[in-house]
């Protein structure tokens, strides 16, 4: 041991290295050392072991043999039958080795010539991202086999040359060379994946992505498409961030078949920025437009039926809410474009609540102000203002409470439809209001069961006039009453439709726990007109003075089943008017969820009635990593079984080797519209860790952090 004390001082000369073997022999004239049995070398982070090292002083090198295994400072573990090393383990040579790095990948090589920092040379090689058992034989799903590897350690990046690519052992590919980032690259410029969409309408479509980085905090993407027999396309993605901003924008343009024409030039733009400006105003801007109505729909870049550009701020402070929003909207749609191309132009909203004058009193201040134009025929301009004191307070029974307020329009209308009874002109008018209200939490307990029950009843009064055969009804034409504002001052919420007169509003909630139903809650309510007339635009029979009854059920056990109703029955003759119902619940391993919705009288007479659809979906989880799932669409209105949308999917999670992903999607469409047809897809789509993915869906699954 005396004879080894120098060279270990050689050895420590940069930092200090630990040294255990069974037995040393040291040569006195080259000063070599050669040690054997069970002999571990560290120094710093790394660590060498093997069945024989040995040590050439004036070379200034070891040469490891026999179980050569050796840890670098990432944690990446190599093991070969040979290792040549300096000693400060910056440059490796070795033979027959296998390196597992600490993020799971595996390469195996031939030889290997590493320069620590710099990059290290496989020949002969085979990679793979694999979790498996690589070192005993196991199959990866995929992997790489090249003539030569190069990881570049600087630029983190892996370059095969002569590559061939297997799956599960099938050759699938080859190239000349493929260069990719490896696992520790949060993104990089160059093309991404290709995907590739077979469909009977479009054919034969390939893609190819390109990815940019253009600084730090912005990126682009292109990709080109090849319809076959349609044409070309490009979208272009580019991204921004700032400290308090950012924008994203979507550009398109094609030269490919339209209803007008073989090859029509066509293009959009989808454009959203986001900032925050001043003292907490938030401000959000969307650009959406389209050349040509039906070529995002068919050539799959868009399924919108309409889009809709804006610009709008919005405050939020302590006690008051301001809103400007400026918003034009393009249908989509082939037929009757001009009624759906509203165009808002501004609209300015303002709100504040703060103490009144009593203890628990509030008092609300709403001012707003609307130009519309086109919605539906209407050119219109709107200012209106609500002032409002609301109270709660307890009585020795319950919870009572008062809201008043008075509602001041100004309404100025342009132009409206021929069949409208609407009137031109300036027309002004103030609508006060009051209610007074009373509810009652009640609990009860028995039977190893608690129950709360909660009586409410209000009185309301709405004065002014009935001005619903001079103002068009625009902000309110899609109501329907539920439990939700049945108890609203002005149901109604908008300010185009009031409903002068009294009525009472009478309700009841009910929860509960149970053993056998586990969750269970319940609502049911009904109003009665008191005084005051029906007003014009209402349905048939919602003149009544009896409001449609309201209720909604929900149970939810926990054997996970889950059952939600709600709907209104008609007063005079208990008809459903409308519901919803959904019931979710596992199916031996899988889940299944059906829901129903329905509308077979809408409130107003303008609103469509007999609207019913069904909508059913599956999930089945198999074993091995595969899930099925399937989902379908029907229309059922007008007593009429329409199917429409309906889609199958089988897709694995890539298994405990958490590497490859599979999906293969069926979808039927049968929605047409002038040049979109009816269309069947079927797709496949493969996911490579580290490769990016093989998909159907374009760039939302094309990520270039991989």
């Amino acid at each position: 041991m005396l004879l080894i004390t120098p060279l270990f001082e050689v050895l420590a000369a940069d930092s200090p290295i630990g040294f255990e073997a069974d037995n040393v022999v040291v040569n006195q004239k080259d000063g070599s050392l050669v040690a054997t049995g069970n002999v571990e070398l560290k120094q710093a982070n790394n660590t060498l072991r093997a069945d024989e090292i040995t040590y050439y002083r004036q070379k200034n090198k070891s040469i490891a043999y026999g179980n050569v295994i050796h840890t670098d400072e990432t944690g990446t573990i190599t093991r070969a039958t040979m290792m040549e090393l300096d000693t400060e383990f910056t440059h490796i040579i070795a033979e027959t080795l296998i390196s597992h790095f600490a993020n799971d990948e595996w390469l195996a090589a031939d030889t290997v010539d590493r320069v620590a920092g710099e990059k290290a040379i496989f020949n002969n090689s085979r990679y793979t991202p694999c979790k498996c058992d690589f070192l005993n034989g196991e199959l990866p799903l995929w992997e790489i086999k090249a003539s030569q590897t190069v990881r570049n350690e600087k630029t983190q990046t892996i370059t095969h040359f002569n590559m061939r690519m297997t799956v599960m052992n099938i050759p699938v590919g080859y190239l000349p060379f493929l260069s990719h980032p490896d696992s520790t690259v949060r993104r990089r410029s160059g093309f991404l994946t290709p995907s590739f969409i077979v469909s009977s309408d479009l054919g034969f479509t390939p893609s190819i992505p390109y990815y940019k980085i253009i600084d730090e905090t912005s990126d682009a993407e292109f990709v080109g498409y090849r319809y076959q027999h349609r044409g070309l396309g490009v979208k272009t993605r580019y991204r921004k961030l700032w400290d308090t901003a950012s924008l994203q924008a979507n550009l398109y343009a094609a030269n490919v078949e339209t209803y007008k024409k073989n090859r029509e030039l066509v293009g959009a733009i989808d454009m959203r920025f986001s900032s925050q400006i001043g003292n907490g105003w938030n401000v959000d801007a969307q650009l959406r437009r389209a050349s040509q109505d039906t070529f995002m729909r068919r050539y799959n870049f868009n399924n919108d039926t309409s889009l809709k550009s804006n610009i709008t701020a919005t405050r939020t402070i302590s006690n008051r809410y301001y809103l400007v929003e400026a918003s034009d909207r393009q249908s989509l749609e082939t037929g009757n474009k001009v009624q759906h191309e509203t165009t808002v132009l501004p609209y300015v909203f303002f709100e504040k609540e703060e103490k009144g004058w009593g203890k628990n009193q509030r008092f609300r201040t709403e001012l707003s102000a609307l130009q519309l134009d086109n919605d539906e025929g209407h050119d219109l301009a709107r200012w209106s203002g609500v002032f409002e004191l609301s109270e709660e307070f307890q009585l020795p029974l319950g919870t009572a409470n008062y809201k008043a307020n008075a509602t001041g329009n100004y309404y100025s209308l342009h132009s409206k439809p021929t069949a409208a009874t609407s009137s031109l002109g300036d027309h002004s008018f103030i609508t006060p209001a009051l209610s007074i209200g009373w509810r009652l939490p009640i609990a009860l307990t028995g039977n190893y069961r608690t129950a709360i029950l909660e009586p409410q009843a209000q009185l309301a009064i709405v004065g002014g006039q009935d001005n619903t055969p001079r103002i068009p009804n625009r902000d309110s034409n899609e109501y329907r009453i539920d439990e939700a504002n049945l108890f609203l001052l002005n149901r109604y919420q908008g300010k185009d439709y009031v409903l002068p007169g009294s009525r009472t509003d009478i309700g009841v909630s009910a929860t509960t726990k149970d053993i056998v139903l586990g969750d269970v809650s319940g609502f049911f309510g009904v109003s009665r007109q008191l005084s005051g007339k029906a007003s014009a635009g209402l349905n048939a029979g919602q003149g009544n003075k009896y409001s449609d009854y309201v209720a909604s059920l929900s149970v939810n056990p926990e054997n996970s089943l889950n059952i939600r109703w709600s709907g209104r029955l008609s007063s005079s003759d208990l008809t459903m008017n409308e519901s919803k119902t959904s019931v979710a619940s596992s199916l031996g391993t899988g889940q299944v969820s059906v829901t129903h919705n329905q509308i077979g009288k809408a409130y107003f007479a303008s609103s469509d009635d007999d609207r019913e659809e069904l909508y059913a979906s599956y999930t089945q989880p198999m074993s091995g990593g595969w899930t099925f799932s399937t989902t379908q669409l029907w229309d059922l209105s007008f007593g009429k079984t329409v199917r429409k949308k309906s889609t199958a999917q089988l897709s694995w999670n890539g298994g405990v080797q958490n590497c490859l992903y599979a999906t293969i999607r069926y979808e039927n469409d049968p929605v047409s519209d002038r040049d979109v047809d009816a269309t069947d897809r079927l797709n496949l789509a493969l996911g490579f860790k580290n490769l990016g993915n093989l998909s159907n869906f374009g760039l939302t699954s094309l990520l270039p952090t991989n």
